[in-house]
């Protein structure tokens, strides 16, 4: 029985009531628990006799419904497959996904079929139905399900067309971009655009005509993946598509697109709009409105967005400036990112400028990486972190491209961040907190040990010092569980500030931090034990 118990309970098991941090029943079933804890006496009860009881009624939960004395059935018949050689999930790791499967830790889903794809492991049958609905509902975890499926799990998602989403090879991908509902044709597409991107685009070009205007702006989007300038031509001939979505689509893939010709017509009208004059010491950069919007610019997109508070022309001015690279104005005026965000500030049309290098520094950043490009989002993160209010004047996911840096940029880009941050936060330190939560929520992986550690201690210096903000600083410590290393999660559960009366604001939000991140702890454990 100990061997399908909840981690909680089990582990209070090997180190005692005394030891166990509250809430050892956690990891039952909601309904069981609940059922457990609103029992008559249960306030009154010791921690052990809590235990014994969580215990037996978990016992008899498991044993509900089981029907004894069914014949076995033959094995069913698999097909031979790469994924036979994936090892059978560690029991540990299995009782996690258990826990998942039962909206626990739902976040953690990710990082556990990660681990599982990582150490070469297949699902365990009993919970392959669970984690294939799972897939359903969830399209970004299907590839990571796909991975450890093993040969068991296909044969299984053939039986159930809801769940026919699951990989195929080159002759399903074709059948699916034949036969399947919008969503199977986009993933098939974008398959066959990995694949080989001018053969994908030909099919695309060839189903065109018969295509809905629904299906056209969700097909046009797959031509993301691998966008070259192969693609130009079909891409501009869509710029004068009836549908407004379609030709929403097109404007942006081309404004993505390096050298194509809407980046080169929207460069020529930005070109003359901004200038800097230097007239001894100082410096201006002084900016124009476009007078009026003809039809070729509402061809490419100016006018397209919507900017609340902001003058019409100062729109087009916007949306002229978010398609062309920031680095051609730090190049144009031979002026660091810096000195080029400096001279914004000061300009009568500074929200207009900012947001539209802002949106540019998003664009071309999610096209592609490079120096240039690192410069002017470092530039952005000072002026952010120095500014107050200045986030207005920027897209609102605008820190969501630390998900678009190398990952090791953005990890030496967060520590130095953090690093020049005294060893106590206060609540001056709020714009650093609110980045820090954008950055966890885009990240792809965990954040470096010493990164992890230094975060941990400034909170609880902070919180020791009453300097914090509660209400922020919980939303932001739920992200910040999911990314940090859980390599160090005993050193996360000392040095909290129990002992004032101050830290009863915090301590909801302590405590769902450390066992989330305990949780993950104890997650990777057995796969690593496994490929030891």
């Amino acid at each position: 029985m100990s061997s399908q118990l909840p981690i909680k309970i089990h582990k209070t098991l090997q180190i005692g009531t005394s030891r166990a941090a509250p809430g050892f029943d956690d990891d039952l079933p909601l309904a069981l628990r609940e059922s457990v804890r609103s029992r008559p006496g249960a306030a009154g009860a010791t921690p052990e006799e809590h235990l014994w009881l969580s215990l037996a009624a978990h016992g008899v939960w498991q044993r509900a419904g089981h029907q004894p004395g069914a014949p076995e059935l033959p094995e069913p018949v698999t097909q031979s497959s790469d994924s036979d050689t994936l090892r059978p999930c560690p029991a540990q790791a299995e009782r996690a996904l258990a826990l998942l499967l039962q909206d626990e830790y739902p976040q953690v889903r990710s990082e556990w079929l990660r681990l599982a794809n990582a150490h070469k492991c297949r699902l365990p049958p009993r919970l392959l139905p669970g984690v294939l609905d799972m897939g359903s509902a969830q399209r970004p975890l299907r590839a990571l399900i796909d991975g450890v499926l093993g040969a068991r799990g296909h044969w299984l998602a053939r039986q159930n067309p809801a769940w026919n989403w699951v990989g195929a090879d080159t002759d399903d991908v074709r059948l699916l971009w034949d036969e399947g509902n919008i969503e199977q044709r986009a993933n098939a597409l974008r398959d066959m655009r990995a694949r080989d991107g001018g053969a994908a685009l030909q099919e695309l070009q060839a189903a065109w005509p018969s295509e809905t205007p629904e299906h056209r702006a969700t097909l046009l989007g797959c031509l993301s993946v691998s966008l070259n300038l192969a693609d130009e031509t079909f891409l501009e001939s869509a710029l004068d598509d009836k549908r407004k979505e379609v030709r929403k689509v097109a404007q942006r893939l081309l404004a993505g697109l390096p050298g194509s010709q809407l980046a080169q017509r929207m460069l020529a009208r930005a070109a003359p709009l901004l200038r800097v004059e230097r007239n001894g010491d100082s410096t201006h950069l002084l900016a124009d409105v476009p007078n009026e919007r003809d039809k070729s610019m509402q061809r490419d997109g100016v006018g397209a967005g919507l900017y609340p508070a902001m003058g019409e022309k100062s729109g087009w001015l916007v949306d002229i400036l978010a398609a062309v690279p920031p680095t051609y104005w730090s190049t144009t005026f031979d002026a660091s990112p810096r000195t080029c965000l400096t001279l914004a500030m000061a300009s009568e049309f500074k929200h207009t400028l900012l947001l539209g290098w802002s949106s540019a520094l998003q664009r071309s950043l999610q096209a592609g990486y490079d120096s240039g490009l690192h410069a002017w989002f470092t530039a952005f993160l000072d002026l952010y972190l120095k500014s107050s209010g200045i986030h207005t004047h920027m897209p609102r996911d605008f820190f969501s491209l630390f998900g678009a840096l190398p990952a090791n940029a953005a990890d030496d880009l967060l520590a130095t961040l953090v690093e020049a941050t005294p060893a106590k936060w206060m609540r001056a330190h709020s714009n650093l907190i609110d980045l820090l939560d954008d950055a966890a929520k885009s990240a792809q992986r965990n954040w470096p040990l010493a990164l992890s550690k230094a975060v941990v201690s400034r909170i609880q210096a902070g919180c020791a010092a009453n300097t914090l903000q509660s209400w922020s600083l919980s939303y932001t410590m739920a992200s910040l569980a999911l990314v940090l290393d859980p390599a160090a999660i005993d050193a996360y559960e000392n040095g909290w500030p129990k002992d004032i009366p101050e830290f009863a604001q915090w301590e909801d939000s302590v405590d769902k931090f450390l066992r989330t991140l305990r949780f993950r702890h104890d997650m990777y454990l057995p796969f690593q034990e496994q490929s030891a």
